[in-house]
């Protein structure tokens, strides 16, 4: 996973032949908690593969 400007995200798995690009345009404060993407991304996949 890469992380960006503005909170945008870039999600490669090998494993379940997939790539999720997450645009955004949002200036995220470092005091706001990080949503756990890599979980979310890891569910998606699953459900779109399984």
């Amino acid at each position: 996973m890469a992380s960006g400007i503005h909170g945008r995200r870039l999600f490669i798995s090998p494993a379940l032949d997939l790539v999720i690009v997450h645009y955004a345009s949002q200036v995220i404060s470092p005091s706001v908690p990080q949503v756990p993407l890599v979980q979310a991304f890891l569910k998606i996949g699953t459900h779109l593969c399984g």
